[in-house]
Formats: structure tokens, sequence, C-alpha cells
């Protein structure tokens, strides 16, 4: 399909698909009882969609004939980002029309043990208290909130608005892809309302800006020797979280954990190592890493030793933030044919213990906050190489920059091929404290909520800094209802929060007519 065909377009070739998630009144719906109903109702629709990064198709094609219905200017692109457009409504026809946006990809993580199909199948809800939960994987709140706040305005008849122009994008969650691609001159817009924000108590009003770093290092293969025996080290149980909002809490990071114990087995012991991974997202911190190693018989009791040792270190150093972490050896079945040089297994353990990890400067200029850091977000074993991805956010572009110019400096210590390669290098969104946006909202939350709103800048880079590069001017914010453990297993949702916010979103909208 090419880029920018109108809903009634591309929408045709797709009927069957879209029409299988219509939104529906449900009574049986886990959400069927919570206010706001509309809210609800498209996001529980929305949860059963599949909708892991790189798969949208379904979800964007369902926004297409929810937009088509309804007689809405609607546009996809090439990578299923789409634009809904709806006029403003009586007394709002002419006024300057107001950007929504959020991304339709979530982060797909399930718990140990759980099957969970995400290319198949979606999020299964349930409510426990206040909270709604994902059961044994993401909820995907993040940002599955976004597009049912969207839809809800749009689906309204009796919400007084301006113009909208509804961006909801792709591949957020590895890379901010969607917007990196997202043609901007098709918005006429120069403000604009974000929904990735999880703080109902404050209006997020400036973001980092970040970069990603593929460190290289070229596999060296040789025939695993004869007669040694295979073992898988692990480290799991981690309290993981999101790498930007949760950085701060100094949980420990898996690969970087991984590393350690492997490091301490090369010192003492003939260990040959045969691969190496963990991870699961760019943005999150790792919670479980792995290796498969090779070593004597003779030597697997004195392994165990050196790891339950080093493991009850790590135990103390974070008993706090991470209280359920497990490091352990056990016994791997099946044949190892293959085993990494000692100096490609040096170079991985060398590689991760020296790139820079966890918070790396703080603001002199806003009490407690993150300026900069850098997580080793995922480890990986291939034909080629063994790779260590690291994400770098930054409020400063030079700082970032520098951050990333020492992970280069490692590789071309190390030399024999290794290399860094990058990629999503988005830029930070500057606070401005004359934004017209924000004093209106500031404005809309006392009257509503009837409390003075905190106004937040934020460590997370969002694709907000896109916007703002793409369009030159622009005054946005960004509001949501209170979410914790974003990007976890222990996602959820506090939906006594929606409520409010829908009220707060309401009357921004209603004092936008100029």
């Amino acid at each position: 399909m090419s880029a920018h065909q109108t809903a009634t377009t591309a929408v045709n070739d797709r009927r069957p698909d879209a029409a299988a998630h219509s939104v529906r009144a449900d009574e049986n719906g886990v959400l069927a009882n919570l206010k706001p109903e509309v809210f609800f109702r498209y996001f529980e629709e929305i949860s059963r969609i599949p909708r892991g990064s790189y798969n949208e198709k379904q979800v964007s094609d369902y926004i297409a004939s929810f937009a088509r219905d309804r007689g809405l200017e609607c546009y996809q692109d090439d990578i299923y980002n789409i634009l809904v457009k709806k006029p403003g409504t009586i007394g709002y026809e002419n006024a300057s029309p107001v950007i929504f946006h959020g991304h339709t990809d979530i982060v797909c993580e399930s718990d140990e043990g759980v099957e969970h199909d995400f290319a198949k199948q979606g999020i299964k809800l349930r409510i426990d208290g206040d909270f709604i939960h994902g059961t044994g994987t993401t909820l995907g709140a993040d940002n599955t909130v976004g597009v049912a706040l969207a839809l809800s305005v749009l689906d309204s008849t009796d919400i007084p608005h301006p113009p909208l122009e509804v961006v909801l994008t792709v591949q957020e969650e590895v890379g901010k892809g969607g917007a990196q691609h997202f043609d901007a001159s098709r918005l006429t817009g120069r403000r604009l309302i974000d929904f990735n924000w999880h703080d109902p108590k404050s209006l997020f009003a400036g973001c980092a800006g970040d970069i990603s770093a593929r460190f290289r290092i070229p596999a060296e293969w040789q025939k695993a020797p004869a007669g040694l025996t295979a073992v898988r080290l692990f480290v799991k149980g981690l309290s993981s979280g999101h790498s930007e909002f949760d950085i701060h809490l100094e949980r420990a990071n898996a690969i970087v954990l991984l590393a350690r114990v492997v490091g301490a087995l090369l010192d003492d012991l003939p260990v040959r190592l045969a691969s190496v991974k963990g991870g699961v997202n760019r943005y999150v911190i790792p919670g479980d890493a792995e290796a498969l190693l090779l070593l004597h018989q003779a030597d697997v009791d004195r392994a165990s030793e050196i790891v339950r040792n080093v493991a009850a270190d790590i135990k103390k150093e974070f008993f706090v933030s991470d209280p359920k972490l497990e490091v352990g050896l056990e016994p791997s079945d099946g044949l190892v044919e293959r085993v990494l040089s000692d100096v490609t297994a040096n170079s991985v353990v060398q590689a991760i213990t020296l790139t820079p990890n966890g918070v790396q400067s703080m603001s002199l200029t806003i009490a407690n906050l993150v300026e900069s850091s850098n997580t080793i977000a995922l480890l990986s074993t291939s034909d080629e190489e063994v790779e260590i991805l690291s994400t770098i956010p930054s409020a400063i572009s030079s700082r970032r920059y520098a951050i990333l110019k020492r992970i280069e400096r490692l590789a071309q210590l190390m030399g024999r091929g290794t290399k860094v390669t990058t990629f999503a290098d988005c830029p930070e969104w500057p606070y401005n404290k004359d934004s017209k946006l924000l004093a209106v909202a500031a404005r809309a939350f006392e009257d509503t909520l009837k409390a003075k709103p905190h106004v937040e800048v934020s460590h997370s880079s969002l694709e907000l800094g896109l916007f703002n590069k793409k369009i030159p001017g622009i005054d946005m914010i960004s509001i949501g209802p209170e979410a914790f453990d974003v990007h976890t297993t222990r996602e959820r949702l506090n939906h006594t929060t929606v409520e409010p916010i829908w009220r707060l979103l309401k009357e921004i909208l209603r004092n936008l007519r100029d």
C-alpha cells in the first residue's frame, strides 16, 4: 500500500478484519461497569487486538474502519501510522486545530511459565481493586490509554472541541520508528495534546531525547571440546521497569549481573562460553539474562560455589530494589557443538562491565531530575556477533553524545573488528515556561479537579521530541491517568484516575476556542 491513502481506499480491502473488531456494548466485558463507559469500552476492545511493535496492522485497520464508519477523514501510511481528522464542533469551526497523539504498539512481556502468543492473542484483562492488570503479561496501558482517549473524543457528539487531528503512531516502543517516518506536513495544528503520561496529578511539559547504540563484538567460534558438561547460568526475578521512568530507582540490571558472574567464573576456571542473552526491549531494564557454559564435570562444584558467593554479594547490594532476585547454575540439556573463543568471551564480559550503565548525571536546574543515563537493555548471540544494545537518554544532546562517545572509545580499545552502530536518534523536547497550552491546561486542571497541578519535566524520551523538531513552534503537553510498572508484567492502570483525566481533557478542549 502506498503512503497516505484515504480511509475509503485503505479500508475497503480490509473490511472483514476491521469489522471483526468493531466496538460494541459488552455487558460481559471485564471493564463493563467502569466509568467513563466509552473510554473503557474502547480500552477493552483495543486490548483484544494483538499489537506488539511491528504488528500494528490489525489495530491500524480497526481505527481506519472506525473513521470510515463515522465519515471522518483518515490516512494510513505504508507502515500503518494513522491520522484521523474531525471538524470542530459548532462555535469551534474556525479554531486552530488540536493534534492528539498516542501510539498503537505495546511492550510484549509475559511471566515465566505463561504461554502467550502476542502475535495472535490480545491481552486478557483482570481487575484487582482499583487496578486493571494483564493476566501474566504486560497490560499495554502504555499506550492503549492514549488510543482509547482519542477514539472516545472522536466518537463523541456532545463534547465541544476545535478541529482535531489524531495521530496514532507505530513502533514507538522500538525506537520511535513511527514518529520518525510520519509525514508531519499533513498536520495543520500547532498545538498538541499527548496521552503517554502516567501521573494524573501533573501536567507533562518536557522530556529528554535519546539514541540507541549497538556494541557489536565479532563472534570467533571454535568446536566445543569433547567431554565437557553444559550448564545454564541464569539471573532472574529482578524488579525491572521502564529504563527511563524508573532509572533513578537504582534497580539491578540482569545483563550487568550476568557479566559479573561469568567474569568471576572465567577468572577462576577454564569455562567455555557458548552463548549469552538477556532483556526484552530497548526501553526496559533487563529483568532476566542467561548464559550457556561448558566446563569440566570436576569443576561443577567449584563453579556452583563461585556462583553462590557472587549471588550472596549481589543480593546484599540489591535487597531493597530487587528482593526477588535469583542467580543460579543448573544443568542444560541438548548438544552444544560450538563455543566462543576465550578472546570473544572475555571481550563480552569486559564490554558489559565497562559500558556506562544507570544514572550518569543529575539536572542542576530541576531538583531530583535525572539529566542523562544509559541502560544496557539487550544482549544477544548470533552466528556473526555478540550484540550489546544500549539506550542513552539525556535532556541535553551533548551529554547524550558524550556517553555514546565513551562507548565508541571502548570499542576502539577492544579492536578486533569491534564496532558501534547507532539508530533512533531522537531529540529532546525542552520545557517552555511560556507555553499557552500549558497555561490553559493548568487553569482547566484547577477548575475541574480543584487542585493545582504539578508541572513535570521527565527523563523519559517520548516521540514529542520528534514532533517538536518536525513542526517548528508547536506547543505541547501530555496528560494521562495513573499507571505503574509499565513495560513489566506488574503493569497496572488505576481505573479510578481515568474519569478525572477525562473531565480534564474535555475542559481543556472547551477552552481552546481560539
